[in-house]
């Protein structure tokens, strides 16, 4: 009978107090979309799909539809300040998004309500008009809006449009738009990141953060895509929530809004093309996630101290995403795990890519069983073998010199053939791969478990005895 799950990595389930996962809770204020194109029903998608509770205030409701925006009615001040009041009690969140402010009297309110917030972000999208011109907030709004809300601001987010109104000044380079991201900061945001796709031309994406200009060239995709700036803001909201500084924070949030506006579709019978952050802004938490887990497992590897597992040519501990297709998909360690005054010594913090090494085991073992997605190689040691034989986990060896001369050259290839003989050699998803090495090659262990705790519990396992 098959075992899911190796002998002596039964662990108990722990479940918080209350008994559910702990989700931080953000907040959304601006319009709402009857179409979930855009606004607080868009961005509250974008923030369950990172990991959050998501809660969201209309400022007004939106009737809009292929041809723009038709209408917009602002919430009463008292709605929305009763809105505000029971946020506030009810939650203690993790950060603010302020999208549409219909009029003085919901900045106002909104600034109010800040001044009670302390040390969470807030990103700001000052949207003024819709797409089709028509006005989304009065002009004492937007005065009020500048005055007392930007310099509450986290991050501005303006597009170039909105950026050409609050400069008053074209904005119609990359030059420009550095310009403007300088001036939008002496109204006191702490960053600006200006959105250049209404520029001709591929667009280029800029933020600055006081000191330096970070720009972002991308290719041009033919798509109009409905909500672009409210998705954009709502995923920069949600990694700083999560504690990226803002420049990671940017450059995730690009490559989440990428791949949305790719897989974008027009479920309406005619007009713009709609985002579904759930496809891709789902995998921007899942690697949130195994960072986490990537983290987690160096504490315990430098508590268990386990230098005798660490070979001549280092350790190292991968991690893959669900589904990886490639080294970009596995996190590790850059520069190896090695030693140091006879303690655990890590060169750096995991980050994907680091190492085409580990990611290879773990992309070549996935091919067969792909909820193996972690891997590490350690030090052969015939006791260490031995061990996990008695442990009952599954051992198998890879005989390195019946690996074709064709592939022993090509990088990474040995690797690949190790893993791929291990696995047909077999009768089941492996704990443990070893090879006894080759002219100029180390002797080696692979081991393989669903990710890096199970992982390191098992090197806890089948680590040499000490003697005394």
């Amino acid at each position: 009978m098959k075992r899911d799950v190796p002998k002596g990595l039964k662990k108990k389930t722990s479940i918080p107090p209350g008994g559910e996962r702990a989700l931080k809770a953000v907040l959304t204020i601006g319009g709402h979309d009857l179409s979930n194109g855009a606004g607080i029903t868009k961005d509250l998608e974008i923030f369950t799909t990172l990991g959050f509770h998501g809660i969201s205030i209309p400022t007004s409701l939106v009737v809009q539809g292929p041809k723009g925006v038709e209408s917009a009615s602002p919430v009463s001040g008292e709605a929305f300040g009763a809105m505000l009041l029971r946020v506030g009690e009810d939650f203690a969140l993790s950060g603010v998004k302020i999208g549409v402010l219909a009029d003085a009297l919901h900045v106002a309110r909104v600034g109010e309500f800040l001044a009670r917030l302390k040390g969470v972000p807030v990103v700001l999208d000052p949207v003024l008009a819709a797409k089709n011109g028509k006005s989304l907030i009065t002009r004492d709004g937007l005065k009020g809006l500048v005055e007392q809300l930007f310099p509450m601001a986290t991050c501005l987010t303006p597009n170039v449009e909105e950026a050409q109104i609050l400069v008053n000044a074209p904005v119609d380079s990359v030059e420009a738009m550095e310009r403007a991201a300088r001036k939008l900061a002496h109204l006191g945001p702490s960053n600006v990141v200006l959105k250049g796709g209404h520029l001709k031309g591929d667009p280029v994406d800029l933020l600055f953060d006081g000191r330096e200009v970070v720009t972002l060239r991308k290719e041009r995709i033919g798509k109009v895509v409905h909500g672009t700036g409210c998705m954009f803001s709502a995923a920069l909201l949600s990694f700083l929530a999560l504690g990226y500084p803002v420049r990671e924070a940017f450059l995730e949030t690009e490559r989440v809004m990428e791949d949305i506006i790719r897989r974008s579709s027009r479920p309406s019978k005619r007009g713009y093309f709609y985002g579904h952050p759930g496809v891709e802004a789902g995998r921007a938490e899942e690697r949130r996630e195994v960072l986490q887990a990537m983290h987690a497992a160096a504490v315990r590897l430098e508590e268990l101290n386990a230098v005798e597992l660490i070979p001549a040519v280092q350790m190292n501990v991968g991690y893959a995403v669900r589904g990886a297709l490639s080294t970009e998909d596995v996190a590790a360690f850059p520069g190896r795990i090695g030693h140091l005054h006879g303690k655990v010594h890590f060169k750096g913090a995991p980050e994907f890519g680091a190492s085409s090494h580990v990611a290879r085991l773990c992309l070549a073992c996935m091919r067969r069983y792909p909820y193996l997605r972690a891997a590490a190689n350690i030090k052969y040691d015939p006791a260490i073998v031995e061990k996990a034989r008695r442990l009952g986990l599954s051992v198998v060896f890879a005989d390195r010199r019946e690996e074709p001369e064709a592939t022993k050259g090509e990088e990474g290839r040995s690797l690949d053939f190790i893993v791929e003989e291990g696995l047909r050699q077999g009768e089941g998803p492996p704990d443990l791969i070893y090879d006894l090495g080759d002219v100029g090659k180390e002797p080696i262990i692979r081991l393989f478990a669903r990710g890096p705790e199970e992982l390191i519990k098992k090197m806890e396992m089948i680590r040499p005895c000490k003697t005394s």
